[in-house]
């Protein structure tokens, strides 16, 4: 996939009809302060291969759909917009534009992000095309406070490869920064349509698949702000989260089903709005007891849950 011609992807012949070899997916929400930067920092993409863009609008009350069809119009060639006709949700939109995409190939992007090295498409693509025993590959980010706190990295500053232990926790690389296979989604796939974290589910599904390659240069910024799910989840939501443990099991009879409980129970109570007494004290209770499936090192996490369980009483 390397030669000595990169173009920008803005720039790909109109008249070329040959299938994309990547395809970047791009869910639309209520993100009209956002959703140009990101498309651009697709389109400055230099590439030595065909990209598709595909946005999932899912009913905007705001300008994102005006949007996403300006540039729709502006670059038909490139870029096609599915055009929701009542909101699906987050996750139904995530598979719906999943499936859509064409590439051997899917980038994923959030729309209230963007990603700021021109390079970094044909520098992941040209891994795994001499890599194919990796399912998919990312890449360090940097997140930026829109209250004003100072910009800080995402993930580790060396370096990795991930393996399928390392998706049973916490997150190691944001989801922007993602590239992998279709091949995968398309035997695997889709994920559980009634879950809230779409990344805790696709992560280990790729990792059943091969290793993650992850590279140290920041190439995509996150944006933390009040368009972010995470902003806005309460403890309910992510106890969907639990609907995608059958679906891994069926995926691989071996699958460390309590060893991600753990960690799924774990979250119900670390992440989002407040949560009462009586659902923090379960969800700690389960996060405990599920971990002694990969005694002893779950006692560092059980230190830092119960720390947490006190914070949040």
């Amino acid at each position: 996939m390397e030669n000595d011609y990169y173009e920008e992807v803005k720039n790909q012949n109109p008249d070329n009809n040959a299938t994309p070899i990547l395809s970047v997916a791009i869910i639309a929400y209520n993100i009209e302060a956002y959703l140009e930067a990101a498309i651009l920092s697709v389109l400055s993409q230099k590439t030595a291969f065909k990209v598709e863009i595909i946005i999932g609008e899912d009913c905007s009350t705001d300008r994102t759909r005006e949007i996403a069809l300006l540039y729709q119009q502006k670059y038909s060639h490139i870029i096609r917009v599915i055009l929701n006709k009542e909101n699906l949700g987050l996750t139904p939109n995530f598979i719906q534009v999943q499936n859509a995409c064409s590439g051997k190939y899917i980038a994923l992007l959030d729309g209230d992000d963007y990603w700021t090295n021109p390079n970094k498409l044909q520098m992941q693509l040209t891994f795994l095309e001499n890599h194919p025993h990796f399912s998919a590959s990312a890449h360090q980010s940097t997140k930026i406070f829109e209250n004003g706190n100072p910009s800080q990295l995402f993930g580790a500053e060396t370096d990795a490869i991930f393996g399928l232990s390392d998706t049973l926790s916490h997150r190691k690389f944001h989801t922007s920064s993602l590239v992998y296979r279709n091949e995968i989604w398309k035997n695997s796939g889709p994920i559980p349509s009634n879950i809230s974290s779409n990344e805790r589910a696709l992560y280990p599904m790729l990792a059943l698949h091969g290793n993650i390659k992850y590279f140290k240069e920041s190439m995509c910024v996150y944006r933390l702000s009040g368009a972010n799910l995470s902003s806005r989840i309460n403890y309910k939501e992510l106890e969907t989260d639990l609907h995608m443990l059958p679906w891994l099991k069926n995926l691989a009879p071996d699958f460390p089903i309590l060893r991600f409980r753990s960690f799924l129970h774990l979250c119900m109570y670390t992440y989002g709005s407040k949560i009462p007494f009586l659902p923090l004290l379960r969800h700690f209770f389960l996060f405990t007891l599920f971990s002694f499936s990969y005694f002893p090192k779950n006692l560092g996490d059980i230190k830092w849950g119960f720390l947490f369980f006190l914070k949040r009483i």
